[in-house]
């Protein structure tokens, strides 16, 4: 049981950078915060849309129980319905909460008030029967990052402290590996769980190029979106191939978890798959394209010499990369 204990302990929480930890918080609660910001139309419409199902039966009122949960405060479970002045007070807490969160000033209240504000949005925006998963493993992240010390370095709060005459925070803390090592996990689980639907629902009709051209067929008939269109004038077989990677891609993913030295080829494969889908099928996930920086550790350790910039020396000196690594 003790040498169990152990190799768990090791695993999780084996002294990891800081700094890793902190690139992530604030790439998760920037990106996050600005697409409330430099988007605010998009996001005020969204809110307007809320604030207008909260007077209009536009669809049944069936609250999320984490909906429930967040609005326990101000009434019974289940019993409350946010009013737009509610909502538009959460939307500021989150985009106040989330500019702080990113500066990582009053960083500990700061991202968990932003995490809880972005959840309780989106809960109330799925309560109404409009699902969506792509903001699931975001507001995941945002909680997890508000639980774990990713505000020690790279923060505010940090040079405050050191201007005050506190020692400045080591490195590396045994507490920075668990937060990058669960979201690997929960991204590699998530597509699995993706894999596994399509292989449930779809079957043997999925390799059958037909799916992915209806896909490209459906997107296609709206304006301005020439990559579907594209897509969709190949032939069903052409998409056989494709269809088989998008299945192998999600079902080995857990690889990069296990294999840190694999992270950079399934991160480059992940970026190239999203983009690809949304040009094509108009499904965003732009939110895991931001999460793949928990796999920071091992894109910097095990980056491919003919992929890695020069460096100072090496431009200084004139010599390329690839002379250097040869």
């Amino acid at each position: 049981m003790r040498r169990l204990i152990a190799t768990v302990d090791r695993y999780w929480f084996t002294p990891a950078s800081s700094r890793d930890l902190a690139l992530v918080r604030i790439l998760a609660f920037g990106s996050q915060t600005f697409f409330f910001i430099v988007f605010p139309v998009a996001r005020l419409r969204s809110l307007s849309q809320q604030v207008a199902q909260t007077h209009a039966a536009v669809a049944p009122y069936n609250p999320l129980p984490v909906l429930k949960a967040l609005l326990l405060p101000w009434g019974p479970w289940g019993t409350i319905r946010p009013g737009d002045t509610f909502l538009y007070a959460t939307f500021a807490v989150a985009v106040v909460a989330g500019v702080l969160a990113t500066v990582g000033l009053l960083a500990r209240v700061s991202m968990l008030c932003a995490a809880l504000a972005n959840t309780l949005l989106v809960a109330h925006w799925y309560s109404y029967g409009d699902y969506h998963h792509a903001e699931a493993l975001m507001l995941i992240a945002l909680g997890v990052l508000a639980l774990s010390p990713s505000a020690e370095v790279w923060s505010l709060d940090s040079v405050l402290r050191s201007r005050a005459g506190h020692p400045a925070s080591p490195g590396e803390s045994v507490f920075a590996r668990w937060p990058l090592l669960l979201m690997q996990w929960i991204i590699a689980l998530t597509y699995l769980s993706a894999a596994g639907s399509k292989l449930v629902y779809g079957g043997w009709q999925w390799f059958d190029g037909y799916t992915m051209t209806y896909h490209f067929l459906r997107f296609a008939l709206q304006p301005g979106h020439e990559g579907a269109v594209l897509a969709a004038s190949l032939p069903p077989w052409m998409h056989i191939v494709p269809s088989i990677i998008a299945i192998l891609f999600e079902l080995t993913f857990f690889v990069a978890v296990l294999v840190p030295r694999t992270a950079w080829l399934y991160v480059l494969i992940g970026i190239g798959f999203h983009i690809v889908v949304y040009e094509t099928m108009g499904i965003g996930f732009f939110q895991t394209i931001v999460l793949y920086s928990v796999f920071v550790g091992s894109l910097r350790l095990y980056w491919p010499a003919v992929l890695r910039p020069p460096t100072k020396r090496e431009r200084s000196s004139g010599v390329g990369i690839l002379h250097t690594s040869s």
